[in-house]
């Protein structure tokens, strides 16, 4: 990859050290460029065709178009499902205690129903395969797992996981937010029923547009109770549309069954500006080959990772590379130390993230391909300050 280039296509880059694309990825130019043509095209009255996002989303999963629905948000994802699964009283949904807020809350109603919320809990910031074991049993409905965690920066073995799950007859559903776009993630091979994500972080879009993968086994297994996008129903084309003829009657016009592929779970009005920000920043990774990303942000993170060593901090995040990802959590030892470091990196012009869930937490770096080993230095060095001052 050509890195010079790369990082002429995202602005924000000429004036800070970006680290904290685990927060919010900065964004691509070529992304507010497509966003802005719409919205031309449309002040002008000129027809914008949309681009195939599906096939763009299925060629980064290694997927059909066929399996994804486009969403506006990866919580909303992640809602769609937790109403579809309808739990049972003594039933159990598993998540862990490292999970991000809009992986727990849409579970929580079910309680009502008698359905128990079952944590697995973290050691350190580290969840084994056998703490998932001793979790998951015949009770067990649907496993909400993130494939990288938010805060430690775990990456969890997902096929594994899936195994485990599924010998149990639990559907799982995999939170890939912090995975998709700088992980080569494959649903297909992992098993997963389920996967979302979106575009704001790792895709480096802040288009709202997001992605809902559904495995082809399970997509005749459940219907939305929604239905509101008039694409989702079969037959449908253009030509064909209803309310352009005078025998158009608002229920025999559209009395006919839903497409069979996982756009009948389309929520509707994805905005197409939406999409074509979200098409061109996935565009624009495939492009580049999520390996080549991948490999590029395996080699960061590790960078950041010796570099934190040599300072003798506490590093939370893992250090093989199999069990990381783009995320590198790590600690002073207080809050207080924790904080210092970050209003000194805010002061410098460096972006990072504090923060702290299932007890562990501290500074969050999160460098994406896009960064170079001197913006990682200039943390480092920062960092080494901070350390020297508080002795």
């Amino acid at each position: 990859m050509n890195i010079d280039h790369i990082r002429e296509d995202i602005p924000i880059l000429r004036k800070t050290n970006y680290l904290n694309t685990a927060a919010s990825g900065p964004v691509l130019r070529p992304v507010k460029d497509a966003v802005e043509t719409r919205w031309d095209n449309w002040e002008r009255g000129e027809p914008v065709e949309l681009p195939d996002t599906r096939g763009e989303v299925g060629k980064l999963l290694h997927c059909s178009r066929d399996n994804i629905a486009l969403i506006h948000r990866a919580s909303q994802g992640i809602n769609l499902v937790s109403d579809l699964i309808k739990p049972k009283n003594g039933q159990n949904i598993v998540l862990t205690d490292l999970s991000y807020p809009s992986s727990v809350y849409p579970w929580l109603k079910h309680r009502e129903k008698g359905v128990e919320i079952r944590l697995v809990h973290n050691s350190n910031g580290l969840i084994t395969l056998d703490d998932y074991k001793r979790a998951i049993d015949n009770n067990t409905c649907l496993v909400n797992l993130n494939r990288v965690e938010w805060s430690s920066g775990l990456r969890n073995n997902v096929k594994e996981i899936t195994k485990i799950a599924h010998e149990h007859g639990s559907i799982v559903l995999d939170d890939a937010f912090q995975a998709v776009g700088v992980l080569d993630v494959d649903p297909v091979k992992d098993g997963v029923d389920f996967l979302v994500f979106g575009g704001e972080k790792w895709m480096c879009c802040l288009a709202r547009a997001a992605a809902l993968y559904v495995a082809t086994d399970v997509i005749d297994q459940y219907q939305p109770s929604f239905r509101f996008y008039w694409r989702v129903y079969e037959d449908f084309t253009w030509d064909q549309a209803p309310w352009g003829k005078p025998e158009h009657d608002n229920i025999k016009s559209w009395d006919r069954p839903v497409v069979t592929t996982a756009e009948k779970f389309d929520p509707g009005c994805v905005g197409e500006d939406a999409q074509m920000g979200f098409q061109e920043s996935l565009r624009y990774i495939n492009e580049l080959d999520i390996t080549n990303v991948q490999e590029r942000d395996l080699k960061l993170s590790g960078y950041l990772i010796e570099g934190l060593k040599d300072l003798g901090v506490k590093i939370i995040t893992p250090v093989e590379d199999y069990s990381r990802a783009g995320i590198v959590t790590y600690s002073l030892g207080t809050y207080e130390l924790n904080q210092l470091s970050y209003n000194a990196f805010k002061q410098a012009g460096i972006v990072v993230s504090h923060r702290y869930v299932g007890g562990v937490g501290g500074i969050r770096i999160s460098p994406h391909f896009f960064n170079t080993e001197v913006n990682i230095d200039e943390a480092l060095q920062v960092q080494k300050i901070i350390l020297k001052c508080s002795l």
